[in-house]
Order: structure tokens, then C-alpha cells, then sequence
């Protein structure tokens, strides 16, 4: 069979759900663990031509199940239908016109696990917008509005740099931010630019070298080299005189480095849009994978960034 990520083609038809569409998926569930091979094949992929809609079902069926090889056959079918989603799920993200990170944050969160609540992201990020939006005013200017956003981010919601282990997976993911309250560069950097740009804050992402930093320009209309004001660093926080995102400008970064040896390009510090925070985004996390010896979670991850080649 072909794999399901793989596959290309009219989409599936989605049955409805209902009873005829209920007892059709029953019946094929009892059948799974059929001893011949070549029935499993033909039932397996019954079932997966019917895509998202038989989940419950087959979950439901691993509660009660006893089985090694049923339980083995079932995972193995959800597998293949989760991933699928996810596949088609960036692959709309994509092709959206708004990009939108707080939904990205979602599906890369589907990664580690397809059945969590989305309302454990959106829920404590919404307060955390809210509890800036209140301060803000059109009459601050921009370094006192940063102030506001870093004193209710640092102080008020204790965010802060995982800097014992950065580099280990779940600091790649927001639930893991949302509920430790530490993070490694990029969602700490993340979280911090979706939470400036929903208050039309003209920030943009910049994958500088191995760190993902933040850079603001003088509209949300200009990423430009050239229109860069300043940069700053969620995951760099000072503590004096209140805990607040280090902030640098362009000479001061490219002196910085130049002072290391290290030679910058100009596309290093250059405003990136939302699919190349997406695209590093999961190779760093395919990394993290691959470091665990997770295949199945790695072979995801590759195909999910084949997606990102031409676009």
C-alpha cells in the first residue's frame, strides 16, 4: 500500500457519520485482527480511505482491547490517518493567506501528540494578549510599549531561557512553555512575536545563524534590511533595571560577531516571513528526533518539510 502521506490524487471522500456509515466502520474494526495478511491489507485500507472520521472508533476500540497484534493493527491505522491530517493541515496553513502563527503553534504541537487540546494553547495565550492589550495605548512609543509587553511577559507570566537544555525536545514545543514556563530560543521567540504582532507591533521573525531572534521595522508592511530599527532576544533576558529582552541594533550585531570570528550574511539578519519560522521551526524539531531515535516521528517531520521546498 502505499503510504498515506505519500499519496497523491483526487482527495478522499469523507462518508457522512451516520448509522449506516457507524455499523460500516464496526464491522471493519472487528476485523482487523484477522489472521490472514492479505485480509488485514484490504480492511486496513478500507478503513483509511475513510480518513479522520472512524478516530473514535478505532480509540474506542483500544480501551477495551486485550490483543497485542489488534492493538499493534490499530495504532499502526491511526498512525497513518493522524499523520495524514497533519500533513493536510500544513499543507492549508500554507496555502492560507494569514499564515497565522497561533495556528501553527497548534499543529506543530499535533506533532508530539494529535489528540491535545487546543484550548490548553489558545486559552493561556489569549490571557497573556489580553493582559498586554490592556496597557497599551496608541500615545506610547514603541520602547515603552516593549517595556509593558516584557514586565507582563517576563515578570507577571515568569517566562524565562531554559538555558541548562535548550536543545532537548520539548522545549520546542508552547505546551511545554505555556506550562514550565521555560523554553529554548525559538518559542520562547515565538510566543513573544505572535504576542507583539497581535498588538500590531511591526515585529518579524530572523533566523540568525543557530538563534531565533526578533527584529522591528517601521510598519507591517516593510521587512526590509533596511527597514530594521533595532532587533531584540526573548531568550537573552536582562535584569537590569527590570527584567526586559536584550535589544542590540545592526552595527551592534554585526560587531558582536565579527568580535567571535564569525562572518554574517545579510539574509542572516534579514526580516523572514512565517513559512521560514515554520520550515526551521520543524527541522529543529526533526533534530530533536533524530536524536531520540524516534523513526516513525522523524519520517513525519521529513515529509512535512518536503512540503516547504518550492514555496
Amino acid at each position: 500500500m502505499r503510504n498515506a502521506l505519500a499519496r497523491t490524487g483526487r482527495p478522499r471522500q469523507r462518508p457522512k457519520n451516520n448509522m449506516e456509515t457507524t455499523s460500516k466502520i464496526s464491522a471493519l474494526i472487528k476485523l482487523i485482527d484477522d489472521p490472514d495478511e492479505q485480509v488485514f491489507w484490504q480492511i486496513k485500507n478500507e478503513i483509511l480511505s475513510m480518513g479522520s472520521i472512524v478516530i473514535p472508533s478505532l480509540e474506542s476500540a483500544l480501551i477495551s482491547a486485550s490483543d497485542g497484534n489488534f492493538i499493534e493493527r490499530v495504532n499502526e491505522i491511526l498512525s497513518e490517518i493522524q499523520n495524514e491530517s497533519l500533513y493536510q493541515n500544513f499543507e492549508n496553513w500554507l496555502k492560507s493567506e494569514e499564515q497565522d502563527l497561533l495556528e501553527l503553534m497548534i499543529l506543530v504541537e499535533q506533532i508530539r501528540d494529535f489528540n491535545f487540546s487546543r484550548q490548553s494553547i489558545i486559552e493561556p495565550v489569549a490571557q497573556i494578549k489580553m493582559d498586554i492589550w490592556l496597557e497599551l495605548n496608541e500615545n506610547q512609543t514603541i520602547l515603552e510599549q516593549i517595556k509593558i509587553v516584557d514586565r507582563i511577559f517576563y515578570t507577571k507570566h515568569n517566562f524565562e531561557a531554559d538555558e541548562r537544555e535548550p536543545y532537548e525536545l520539548p522545549n520546542y514545543f508552547i505546551s511545554n512553555l505555556l506550562k514550565n514556563k521555560k523554553g529554548n530560543d525559538t518559542t520562547l521567540g515565538l510566543l513573544y512575536l505572535y504576542l507583539v504582532r497581535s498588538q500590531n507591533i511591526s515585529f518579524w521573525g530572523v533566523k540568525l545563524l543557530s538563534n531565533f531572534i526578533l527584529a522591528y521595522t517601521n510598519s507591517l508592511e516593510n521587512k526590509t534590511i533596511d527597514d530594521v530599527l533595532f532587533y531584540l532576544n526573548p531568550y537573552k533576558v536582562h535584569e537590569v533595571p527590570y527584567k526586559n529582552a536584550a535589544k542590540f541594533s545592526r552595527p551592534n550585531l554585526q560587531d558582536f560577531f565579527a568580535n567571535a570570528g564569525v562572518e554574517l550574511n545579510i539574509a542572516d539578519i534579514t526580516p523572514c516571513s512565517n513559512v521560514d519560522i515554520a520550515r526551521r521551526w520543524l527541522w529543529f524539531i526533526q533534530q530533536a528526533y533524530i536524536r531520540k531515535n524516534n523513526e516513525e516521528k522523524t519520517d513525519l517531520l521529513n515529509k512535512l518539510l518536503k512540503l516547504f521546498v518550492h514555496v
